[in-house]
């Protein structure tokens, strides 16, 4: 029996070393897996304050950013919040759900995995916003997301196309019309009523053409040029000399142009040519759209240091989705009537642009029951202020 109880505890022996071999390895094991977490727990620990101050800095930005891994959006600051409308909902959240637009989702996701490398991303079009997207890398796969706000250069590009598409078509109807009657006039210049009716024609789109540039000089002096601050002029001056001038037009549709309102001389921070400009354009555009036997009005009164003009008219006004944008650049509320007039849609643009040149404001509004109310002010001279040589000659 002695033998076999001593195989038996050399057994046990062995299998008490072995256990405790085992567990000396997975002690060293937890222990390794122990160190392991702590170095990732103070690596996330530094990574959430390295964030935190991230996010805090990222905060005081007035662009939306955006901290991003992968799709999922995982911080944002404020001026993202407001504008990806995420009001209180919390992070993370997939790009997808703040911008539903599969195509340009997947152009981002691919954007991130070429990091560092840079990638042109399209715009992003948020109802009347135009954001353009910047990538930056961080640490741990994460990523900045910089949308720059470009809707006001995006609506210059716009502007500028549409200005140079209608500025080509107001230029190629005329010329056109010259060229025509230019080269008819080799064959058909031996008969007296072809050539009186070319020399009109010519004589009128040439005329037409002018305006048109003068028109163009003039924005382009409210937009690029520089106030004489000794500029002024009698502004009742202006509006009686406007009187004069448009009459003949006003006689022929039976029209009555009159003045009420301060009776002395108003003298306005403004030069006499500016303030000519924005009246007779005002007045022309009323003869333009008042009825047969209408009545013009224009008042004047002296608000604090600005002086103010109103001229209204008995037309049919002008519909109010086209109200804020009259004042652009050739835009026509009726362009078919509009090039039968041989009107370039300049003439609110040059008033506004002037008015705001010499520190005014423009607004037009609709009257009620029809008419359009076209009102706008001006600084006043100050007292100590002299007349500058061009207003006295005038």
């Amino acid at each position: 029996m002695f033998p076999w109880l001593t195989i038996v505890a050399v057994a046990v022996a062995c299998g008490c070393l072995v256990a405790m071999w085992r567990m000396r390895r997975q002690i060293s094991g937890y222990q390794a897996r122990k160190r392991q977490l702590k170095e990732r727990v103070i690596q996330l620990e530094k990574q959430l304050r390295s964030n935190a101050r991230l996010d805090a800095m990222l905060a005081d930005v007035n662009e939306p950013v955006l901290r991003i891994n992968g799709g999922t959006v995982i911080a944002a600051n404020p001026c993202a919040r407001q504008i990806f409308n995420m009001g209180d909902r919390e992070l993370p959240l997939p790009m997808r759900q703040l911008y539903r637009d599969a195509d340009w989702n997947n152009l981002l996701l691919q954007a991130v995995a070429k990091l560092p490398e840079k990638t042109a991303m399209p715009r992003l079009q948020l109802e009347e916003r135009v954001l353009e997207p910047r990538l930056a890398q961080l640490d741990h796969g994460e990523a900045i997301l910089l949308c720059l706000d470009v809707t006001r250069s995006h609506q210059l590009e716009l502007q500028q196309r549409t200005f140079l598409s209608n500025l080509m078509h107001d230029l190629k109807t005329p010329l056109t019309s010259l060229l025509g009657y230019a080269r008819s006039m080799e064959c058909f210049g031996d008969q007296a009523d072809f050539r009186q009716e070319a020399a009109a024609v010519i004589a009128d789109e040439a005329k037409h053409v002018n305006h048109l540039l003068n028109a163009l000089l003039t924005l382009d002096q409210a937009e690029f040029g520089q106030k004489d601050a000794q500029e002024a002029c009698d502004v009742t001056e202006v509006i009686r000399r406007s009187f004069d001038m448009l009459a003949p037009q006003c006689h022929e549709k039976h029209l009555k142009l009159a003045c009420s309102g301060n009776e002395q001389t108003i003298m306005a921070a403004a030069s006499f040519d500016d303030v000519d400009r924005v009246i007779t354009n005002l007045l022309v555009n009323a003869i333009n759209h008042s009825p047969q036997g209408g009545v013009i009005q224009v008042c004047i009164a002296i608000s604090g240091r600005q002086c103010r003009i109103c001229v209204t008219d008995e037309g049919d006004g002008i519909p109010e989705k086209h109200l804020p944008r009259v004042t652009e650049r050739f835009y026509r509320v009726d362009k078919a009537r509009s090039r039968a007039r041989k009107s370039h849609g300049l003439g609110l643009a040059i008033v506004r642009e002037l008015v705001e040149f010499n520190g005014g404001e423009l607004t037009l509004s609709n009257r009620t029951p029809h008419g359009l109310q076209a009102e706008f002010t001006l600084p006043l001279q100050k007292k100590n202020q002299s007349l500058s040589p061009q207003s006295s000659a005038e």
